[in-house]
């Protein structure tokens, strides 16, 4: 029996967002400051480029006769290979194939402290808050008393390496382009001519995944998240407490069309700060058409960031 498995994200629960590379320096600073001339953050470009991780994999080897695996894993983001760690421990021949397994993940990770002390990855986090708190309004917060932490990527991809590594999980570096059911097996077609063969194959390539397919036409709807690391005069925000909500829409007096449709797309912002001048600032949109949820973004934090630096601040 074959099927074709689709790996979500559960194991890494709520913030997951693609951070630019962004030091946005205060007014002190001169050089090398990147404008996002409020409201243009599609056009900001990240000021350092990916890095890749050195580490000595063991790589599907093309003139090896046999291709055949009992699992074949789509993609090395988190889910991708946690789950290869995870079933090549009990002896299962596992082959992990993406097109740049030792790239680092381009998203910020958030998680529950204590859910990564349950999956005994706490050494993963390098940074934790003791609180987080939600704002309601401008007169109303909610304070939830639970750690929340900020993931490592390059402590935590590398310690899933290792792992996989020590079980004998093979990489292969190549886009799968085709999958294939059969009666007995499943195989892979990918785009440097290799096809590789299993028992099972899991997609974890994420939510822009191609081998999804539906019984009927469907209009995805999207939980999508954008955000920046910033470095500002100084912040609003408790250096001990992660902003896991802020709905406040009052720095859009001034704007409202912006305030209008803020009011018809669920959208709220959230905020890692590491002390009183760096921070992340993301904002999340649910349930929305992807155009709908960048443009909008945009448009709403541009204002924030006007709003801040009318408090004698600076950012992107």
């Amino acid at each position: 029996m074959n099927k074709n498995f689709s790996a979500n994200s559960s194991l890494f629960p709520h913030y997951c967002f693609p951070t630019l590379s962004l030091i946005i320096p205060p007014r002190k600073f001169h050089h090398g400051i990147q404008s996002s001339k409020f409201g243009s953050f599609l056009d900001l470009k990240p000021l350092s480029k990916p890095e890749s991780l050195d580490f000595d994999l063991s790589w599907f080897d093309p003139a090896d006769r046999s291709r055949c695996f009992d699992v074949i894993i789509i993609g090395t983001g988190p889910a991708g290979l946690r789950l290869a760690e995870q079933v090549s421990r009990y002896g299962v021949k596992v082959c992990c194939v993406d097109p740049s397994p030792l790239s680092m993940w381009p998203n910020n990770y958030g998680v529950w402290v204590d859910e990564f002390e349950s999956l005994g990855l706490v050494d993963c986090l390098d940074k934790t808050w003791p609180m987080t708190c939600v704002f309601i309004d401008d007169d109303k917060t909610k304070y939830l008393d639970r750690p929340y932490g900020r993931v490592g990527r390059k402590g935590f991809k590398t310690k899933l390496l290792e792992n996989c590594a020590s079980n004998g999980v093979r990489f292969h570096k190549a886009k799968v382009w085709k999958v294939k059911h059969e009666e007995f097996e499943s195989s892979i077609a990918c785009d440097d001519g290799i096809e590789l063969r299993a028992s099972l194959v899991v997609d974890a390539s994420g939510f822009a995944s191609t081998f999804t397919e539906y019984d009927k036409p469907r209009n995805n709807g999207y939980q999508i998240a954008h955000g920046i690391l910033a470095e500002v005069d100084h912040h609003p925000f408790d250096l001990d407490k992660m902003v896991l909500m802020d709905w406040r829409d009052s720095h859009m007096g001034n704007e409202p069309c912006l305030r209008a449709n803020n009011s018809k797309v669920p959208t709220f912002l959230y905020a890692m700060p590491f002390d009183s001048n760096f921070s992340i600032f993301g904002r999340d949109f649910l349930g929305q058409q992807a155009f709908v949820i960048i443009h909008g973004g945009q448009e709403q934090d541009g204002s924030k960031a006007k709003t801040f630096r009318n408090q004698g601040e600076e950012c992107n």
